[in-house]
């Protein structure tokens, strides 16, 4: 059996809604959501279920970092994110398996979605790093394949 650790996971964010992405910068968890909702009549037929169109959101959680872009791979920052959501940007996000060791290990899956910020908090304790945190939903189409 082949597993994944979390550390080699990104989770890629263009914020001018292209495709050249830069990983979150010092991420510390992310999760991606995938939901649909659905509608059911109960007819003479038998129970008809109807689904709506499918959604992603991807909750993350990261350190700040005051010069992301000066890291050996720059990064995408809380500056950046907050300055996407106050200006309503549309960003792409894309989250794949890692390949490890030249080589894919575990599942084999692929997220992509364009899509809002739609939270963004900002937490300071004296005693921590300040770190950020999120959610991006998905606006139109999902794309799931390499």
């Amino acid at each position: 059996m082949a597993q994944i650790l979390g550390s080699a996971q990104q989770v890629g964010i263009d914020v001018a809604g292209g495709s050249s992405y830069k990983p979150l910068v010092c991420l510390r968890t992310s999760s991606v959501n995938t939901t649909m909702d659905s509608t059911t009549d109960q007819t003479n037929c038998g129970v008809l279920t109807s689904p709506s169109e499918p959604q992603m959101t991807i909750d993350f959680d990261a350190i700040c970092e005051t010069i992301a872009s000066s890291l050996p791979t720059p990064s995408v920052s809380y500056k950046e994110l907050l300055s996407a959501m106050v200006n309503k940007t549309l960003v792409t996000v894309q989250v794949q398996n890692p390949v490890v060791s030249g080589s894919s290990a575990g599942a084999y899956y692929y997220h992509q979605f364009a899509g809002y910020i739609t939270d963004l908090t900002l937490n300071q304790a004296s005693a921590e790093f300040m770190n950020f945190s999120g959610t991006i939903q998905s606006s139109g189409a999902l794309d799931i394949t390499v």
